[in-house]
Protein backbone atom coordinates (compact mmCIF):
# COMPACT_ATOMS: atom_id res chain seq x y z
CA UNK A 1 0.00 0.00 0.00
CA UNK A 2 1.36 3.15 -0.84
CA UNK A 3 1.30 6.38 1.63
CA UNK A 4 -0.52 9.16 1.42
CA UNK A 5 1.71 12.27 0.26
CA UNK A 6 2.41 14.85 3.43
CA UNK A 7 1.16 17.41 1.47
CA UNK A 8 -2.01 15.47 0.40
CA UNK A 9 -3.70 15.19 4.12
CA UNK A 10 -6.39 16.96 5.23
CA UNK A 11 -5.16 18.26 8.76
CA UNK A 12 -7.67 19.86 11.08
CA UNK A 13 -6.89 21.98 13.95
CA UNK A 14 -8.45 22.90 17.43
CA UNK A 15 -7.35 19.96 19.41
CA UNK A 16 -7.81 20.55 23.38
CA UNK A 17 -5.35 20.97 25.77
CA UNK A 18 -6.07 17.59 27.30
CA UNK A 19 -4.36 15.54 24.53
CA UNK A 20 -1.11 17.04 24.65
CA UNK A 21 0.33 14.78 26.72
CA UNK A 22 -0.73 12.27 24.27
CA UNK A 23 1.30 14.16 21.17
CA UNK A 24 4.29 14.38 23.72
CA UNK A 25 4.85 11.12 24.10
CA UNK A 26 4.32 10.50 20.81
CA UNK A 27 7.15 12.93 20.20
CA UNK A 28 9.30 11.57 22.66
CA UNK A 29 8.84 8.18 21.76
CA UNK A 30 10.24 9.13 17.77
CA UNK A 31 14.22 8.69 19.00
CA UNK A 32 13.79 5.38 20.12
CA UNK A 33 11.79 4.64 17.25
CA UNK A 34 14.34 6.17 14.67
CA UNK A 35 17.40 4.33 16.67
CA UNK A 36 15.96 0.87 16.44
CA UNK A 37 15.44 1.55 12.84
CA UNK A 38 19.25 2.46 11.83
CA UNK A 39 20.66 -0.02 14.51
CA UNK A 40 22.92 -2.62 12.70
CA UNK A 41 22.19 -0.73 9.08
CA UNK A 42 25.46 -0.16 7.10
CA UNK A 43 26.19 3.46 7.08
CA UNK A 44 26.05 3.25 3.39
CA UNK A 45 22.66 1.78 3.43
CA UNK A 46 21.39 4.77 5.42
CA UNK A 47 23.19 7.25 3.27
CA UNK A 48 21.09 6.08 0.43
CA UNK A 49 18.72 7.83 -2.06
CA UNK A 50 15.95 5.49 -2.97
CA UNK A 51 13.80 7.30 -6.30
CA UNK A 52 15.94 10.32 -6.09
CA UNK A 53 14.59 11.04 -2.60
CA UNK A 54 15.74 11.40 0.70
CA UNK A 55 18.03 8.70 2.44
CA UNK A 56 17.29 7.28 5.98
CA UNK A 57 19.87 9.84 7.60
CA UNK A 58 18.49 12.92 5.41
CA UNK A 59 14.85 12.72 6.62
CA UNK A 60 16.42 12.12 10.40
CA UNK A 61 17.92 15.35 9.43
CA UNK A 62 15.10 17.14 8.19
CA UNK A 63 12.84 16.31 11.42
CA UNK A 64 15.78 17.49 13.40
CA UNK A 65 15.32 20.85 11.33
CA UNK A 66 11.48 21.11 11.78
CA UNK A 67 12.11 20.54 15.28
CA UNK A 68 14.17 24.00 15.36
CA UNK A 69 11.00 25.77 13.54
CA UNK A 70 8.43 24.04 15.72
CA UNK A 71 10.63 25.55 18.80
CA UNK A 72 10.97 29.07 17.07
CA UNK A 73 6.55 28.84 16.30
CA UNK A 74 6.18 27.90 19.85
CA UNK A 75 7.66 31.36 20.71
CA UNK A 76 5.72 33.17 18.44
CA UNK A 77 2.76 31.61 19.34
CA UNK A 78 3.22 32.59 22.93
CA UNK A 79 4.20 36.15 22.12
CA UNK A 80 1.07 36.92 20.35
CA UNK A 81 2.20 36.62 16.49
CA UNK A 82 -0.39 36.92 14.01
CA UNK A 83 1.21 34.64 11.60
CA UNK A 84 3.80 32.03 12.40
CA UNK A 85 7.25 31.81 10.51
CA UNK A 86 7.49 30.28 7.29
CA UNK A 87 9.38 26.65 7.07
CA UNK A 88 12.55 27.72 5.99
CA UNK A 89 15.18 24.69 6.12
CA UNK A 90 18.89 24.82 5.46
CA UNK A 91 19.66 21.06 4.67
CA UNK A 92 23.16 19.93 5.51
CA UNK A 93 24.54 17.19 4.33
CA UNK A 94 23.26 14.73 6.53
CA UNK A 95 24.65 11.72 4.37
CA UNK A 96 28.42 12.47 5.26
CA UNK A 97 27.95 12.61 9.06
CA UNK A 98 28.22 9.32 10.54
CA UNK A 99 24.06 7.72 11.90
CA UNK A 100 25.37 8.33 16.25
CA UNK A 101 25.73 12.20 15.17
CA UNK A 102 22.58 12.96 12.97
CA UNK A 103 20.51 11.05 15.62
CA UNK A 104 22.12 12.99 18.27
CA UNK A 105 21.01 16.25 16.21
CA UNK A 106 18.10 15.25 16.26
CA UNK A 107 17.44 14.00 20.08
CA UNK A 108 19.01 17.43 20.87
CA UNK A 109 16.20 19.47 19.12
CA UNK A 110 13.75 17.08 20.33
CA UNK A 111 14.54 17.48 24.19
CA UNK A 112 14.57 20.97 23.70
CA UNK A 113 11.08 21.34 22.29
CA UNK A 114 9.41 18.95 24.81
CA UNK A 115 11.16 21.05 27.57
CA UNK A 116 9.26 23.98 26.05
CA UNK A 117 5.86 22.57 25.57
CA UNK A 118 6.11 21.02 29.24
CA UNK A 119 6.99 24.51 30.16
CA UNK A 120 3.65 25.95 28.87
CA UNK A 121 0.68 27.25 30.84
CA UNK A 122 -2.61 26.48 30.33
CA UNK A 123 -3.33 29.88 29.32
CA UNK A 124 -0.10 29.45 26.42
CA UNK A 125 -1.86 26.39 25.14
CA UNK A 126 -4.73 28.28 24.39
CA UNK A 127 -2.98 31.13 22.34
CA UNK A 128 -3.21 30.72 18.14
CA UNK A 129 -1.35 32.02 15.46
CA UNK A 130 -1.68 31.35 11.49
CA UNK A 131 0.17 28.74 9.68
CA UNK A 132 1.53 30.24 6.69
CA UNK A 133 1.24 27.66 4.15
CA UNK A 134 -2.12 25.74 5.28
CA UNK A 135 -3.81 29.08 5.93
CA UNK A 136 -5.52 27.78 9.01
CA UNK A 137 -4.71 28.85 13.32
CA UNK A 138 -3.08 26.67 14.91
CA UNK A 139 -2.33 26.44 19.12
CA UNK A 140 0.92 24.78 20.45
CA UNK A 141 -1.39 21.31 21.57
CA UNK A 142 -2.22 21.38 17.31
CA UNK A 143 1.64 22.03 15.99
CA UNK A 144 2.44 19.07 18.70
CA UNK A 145 0.15 16.78 16.79
CA UNK A 146 1.10 18.19 13.54
CA UNK A 147 4.61 17.47 14.71
CA UNK A 148 3.57 13.85 16.07
CA UNK A 149 2.29 13.28 12.42
CA UNK A 150 5.09 14.81 10.34
CA UNK A 151 7.56 12.19 12.24
CA UNK A 152 4.83 8.93 11.79
CA UNK A 153 5.33 10.22 7.95
CA UNK A 154 8.94 10.26 7.88
CA UNK A 155 9.16 6.99 9.87
CA UNK A 156 6.83 5.32 7.78
CA UNK A 157 9.37 6.59 4.54
CA UNK A 158 12.57 5.28 6.50
CA UNK A 159 11.11 1.78 6.94
CA UNK A 160 10.21 2.34 3.20
CA UNK A 161 13.70 2.86 2.07
CA UNK A 162 14.95 -0.04 4.37
CA UNK A 163 12.77 -2.82 3.32
CA UNK A 164 13.28 -2.10 -0.43
CA UNK A 165 17.45 -1.61 0.05
CA UNK A 166 17.38 -4.64 2.54
CA UNK A 167 15.75 -7.19 -0.07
Amino acid sequence: MKPLPWFERNLKFGLPAVMLPYYLERLGGTFVRMEAKTKGVSEEILATRLDNKWSVKQNIGHVAEVDRIANKRLDEMISGAAVLSPAVFEPQDYNSWPIEKVLNFFYITRVENIKKYNSLSEADLKKSSLHPRLKMQMTPVDLAWFDAEHDDHHLVRMTEILRTLSK
